[in-house]
């Protein structure tokens, strides 16, 4: 949530229910997750606390994620049905994705409970795939959509297409695709642009492309960008997909799709 105006930003209705949701492996996590408990009880509002996502959060008016960027990812994705906004509070090494520090918190927070804040729209990827006539997904999110070369190490062929034409072809260690709030995250570490968060973009990106040609490509969201596995053929399994920290282990010829999810954060 940023306190901002924009055409992709949405009205915050004054609060009466709050989900606060925290890593359970930080112990500042946990300490931090007290304080704000307290402060939200003294406040006179409901409170909801779990370690992840719960169907009692279903008509909070916003989460509270207290930890890294994971625990934003992870509450982002969870949430996304319900079009909850959330709120980051950061106590990891990194914080791309927080509204505010420890430090800053309770003044974010009381400009929250005063109205004086804007959701901030962002979009999320929607990721379906078939192998061999099996469906696969749809998997949601927020980040980006991350296909690596398995542990034979071992160049990945990829060959990426927008309505049935040849968009380009990857020979490397494979291919991040991401929106523009992922755009600060693996995309960044593989030399890739970052994306002002409001442009309704997606981005492919190599990594560790084998050519001097192979370079970062910026793609409206009304495409579907389609991505099929080529090569190797062995060893048996070829490549990783990694989804919002999920993992898959992907063949050769395995064909999947990218596109807008209709379920923005």
């Amino acid at each position: 949530m940023q306190k901002k105006t924009s055409d992709s930003e949405r009205h915050l209705n004054i609060p009466r229910q709050v989900a606060l949701v925290y890593n359970a492996d930080k112990p500042q996590a946990h300490k931090e997750l007290l304080r704000i408990k307290k402060w939200l009880l003294q406040r006179k509002i409901q409170v909801i606390v779990a370690p992840r996502v719960t169907n009692a959060m279903k008509n909070a008016n916003f989460v509270v994620a207290v930890g890294g960027d994971g625990t934003v990812l992870s509450v982002a994705r969870h949430v996304a049905a319900w079009e909850l906004p959330v709120l980051g509070v950061n106590v990891g090494r990194l914080g791309f994705l927080a509204a505010t520090e420890v430090g800053a918190m309770f003044r974010t927070l009381a400009r929250v409970l005063a109205g004086e804040c804007r959701v901030e729209i962002r979009t999320m990827l929607s990721v379906t795939g078939t192998l061999r006539g099996k469906k696969f997904g749809p998997y949601l999110a927020l980040n980006d959509c991350v296909v690596r070369s398995g542990s034979s190490g071992r160049v990945l062929q990829l060959k990426a297409s927008v309505r049935d034409r040849a968009l380009a072809s990857y020979a490397g260690d494979g291919l991040v695709i991401s929106t523009p709030t992922g755009s600060t995250a693996y995309n960044l570490a593989a030399s890739g642009p970052i994306i002002y968060p409001e442009l309704d973009v997606f981005l492919l990106c190599p990594i560790c492309p084998h050519s001097l040609v192979q370079r970062p490509l910026v793609m409206p969201t009304f495409e579907v960008i389609e991505v099929e596995v080529l090569k190797p053929s062995l060893p048996r399994f070829s490549a990783w997909m990694v989804i919002s920290r999920r993992r898959f282990i992907l063949a050769t010829g395995f064909l999947f799709s990218a596109l807008s999810s209709k379920r923005n954060f």
